[in-house]
């Protein structure tokens, strides 16, 4: 199948909105400032243009909406743009909810990533297929089958209960993930691959404060985060410690997002390797 084949099917998508739409929606363009910096290597970051564009969301004889859009991120002068083309078909009623999403590497166009999506009973149930569809053998294949179900007061007991089983196709292996919100401040959360508990609880004068410990028992690993929303809108700081492994702090404040990473050995003793510093902003240009 010819290159201009092989793109048909997602950019047909494109097209329709393009076409159909009052407007042609402008880009959105940022600028995305990676200040990176490793204190071992001295190594810097710089700066990573990204343009997207989407299209008007139009519907299709009044059975289908359809939209889509391109999106382009310049993280080597010396490569090619990394250049998505996605495409999205949906319908949406008072039962139900279903939705196919297909995405392209425009620099590997040989196959096509889809996303189908299907929600019903006010989104209780929950059913997602990934899978992709290869140009040159010309075949679909499902990679993995993801469930979830919400159930409000189990068994009469307060709270929300919620399941997710996922079935990886190509490795054949089972999962799932079990959630439970004792209320809006307090919940657990059980990964039967990963064999990792997780608790997370909101505390402090206007609930300003979260502590989330996490367990694995599959590498006897355990970490703690602290995070706290600052005053006066000033962002959320957040530690994640790790005995044998790192202690991290984590500044976000909007479009701001600074890291600074250092490792340990044991609990508390600084090994004297890299400390790495992460600084990132995205920062909107507009044409018009």
């Amino acid at each position: 199948m010819e290159f201009t084949g092989k793109i048909a099917l997602l950019s047909f998508l494109l097209l329709v909105g393009a076409a159909t739409a009052r407007r042609i929606p402008k880009p959105d363009i940022s600028i995305g400032l990676n200040l990176d910096h490793d204190t071992a290597t001295g190594s810097l970051g710089g700066a990573v243009p990204r343009v997207r564009w989407d299209t008007d969301q139009v519907s299709v004889a009044g059975y289908f909406d359809v939209q889509g859009g391109i999106d382009a991120t310049l993280t080597d002068v010396k490569k090619v743009p990394d250049t998505y083309v996605w495409g999205e078909a949906k319908r949406i009623n008072k039962a139900s909810a279903i939705a196919l999403r297909g995405d392209m590497n425009a620099n590997e166009p040989d196959a096509i990533d889809l996303n189908l999506r299907i929600n019903g009973f006010r989104n209780n149930l929950g059913l997602q297929v990934l899978g992709s569809a290869d140009f040159q053998t010309k075949s679909l294949a499902v990679d993995k089958v993801m469930a979830s179900t919400s159930i409000d007061k189990p068994f009469g007991i307060p709270g929300s209960l919620k399941i997710n089983p996922r079935y990886d196709v190509q490795t054949k292996v089972p999962d799932a993930t079990v959630g439970y919100s004792v209320s809006k401040f307090t919940s657990f959360k059980a990964d039967a691959q990963q064999r990792r508990f997780t608790l997370a609880h909101t505390f402090g004068k206007k609930k300003r404060n979260q502590i989330v410990p996490t367990l694995s028992t599959q590498g006897k690993e355990l970490s703690i985060s602290y995070s706290r929303d600052l005053q006066n809108g000033s962002g959320r700081v957040t530690t994640t410690w790790t005995p044998d492994d790192s202690v991290a702090l984590k500044w976000s404040d909007g479009d701001w997002d600074a890291t600074i990473r250092a490792p340990l050995e044991g609990c508390f003793k600084y090994t004297g390797g890299s400390v790495k510093f992460s600084m990132k902003r995205n920062v909107g240009l507009s044409l018009y």
